[in-house]
């Protein structure tokens, strides 16, 4: 008997003590987010030609002569050539699929894609214009950067801070909670999402009009978990 007293003592001495903790470890979880959108002041145009010959040899041949005038006329729109770098190169097989048939080889393909760093954003056109006239039958797309967004991205951050704390003062005052304190603040970071790239669907014919391109806006974007000590 006097251990089984010992024990519902101690017992009783724990439960509070128990109670208090879990009392004070209860916590109220809201994330925040915000945007500021930003001027671009960079773009990157992906430019590529494609050839299809008999055999690899061919392809590369005529695809490499193509590039190098390619690069050449999008150096005299101004572009400096450490702003010009080769993205992707493949030569591959082609194949002939008909039924009941093993495949059959019936030539070879050569890609090559540049990628052209402009800081002059009013040369965009210009430089696709005169890649499609040196040859370049594919524009892979064009997409927007700001060089130097680190003072907005604080700003993205300080507003994703202000949304968090009125999630949860909202959300405390319709649960009949109380906020004490913070117990924890957790950066999501702050990014550019990626632009989606201006595809183009068609080239434009052999002395039509300029193409048009709007950098639009860029949107810097950050988010905060914070985690609040609640009763």
């Amino acid at each position: 008997m006097r251990r089984l007293t010992v024990i519902f003592l101690c017992l009783s001495l724990i439960s509070p003590i128990f109670a208090a903790l879990l009392k004070d470890d209860q916590l109220l979880s809201v994330t925040g987010s915000g945007f500021v959108p930003v001027a671009p002041d960079t773009a990157n145009v992906r430019l590529a030609v494609e050839v299809s010959r008999k055999t690899a040899q061919e392809a590369q041949n005529e695809n490499a002569e193509i590039m190098s005038k390619v690069m050449s006329a999008i150096e005299k729109q101004g572009i400096a050539k450490d702003k010009i770098q080769t993205s992707a190169f493949n030569i591959y097989p082609e194949m002939k699929y008909e039924p009941n048939q093993p495949p059959k080889l019936v030539g070879y393909r050569c890609s090559n894609q540049v990628n052209a760093t402009i800081e002059d954003l009013a040369k965009i056109s210009r430089v696709i214009d005169a890649g499609i006239s040196a040859g370049a039958n594919q524009v892979q797309g064009v997409q927007f950067q700001k060089k130097d967004d680190s003072e907005a991205r604080k700003q993205a951050l300080e507003l994703a801070v202000k949304e968090a704390q009125g999630k949860a003062q909202a959300v405390a005052a319709a649960a009949g909670l109380k906020l004490k304190e913070i117990k924890s603040v957790i950066e999501g970071g702050a990014m550019v999402p990626p632009p989606s790239p201006n595809e183009f669907l068609a080239m434009r014919a052999q002395g039509g009009a300029e193409t048009p391109i709007s950098p639009g806006l860029l949107e810097i974007r950050a988010s905060v978990t914070i985690n609040y000590k609640v009763e």
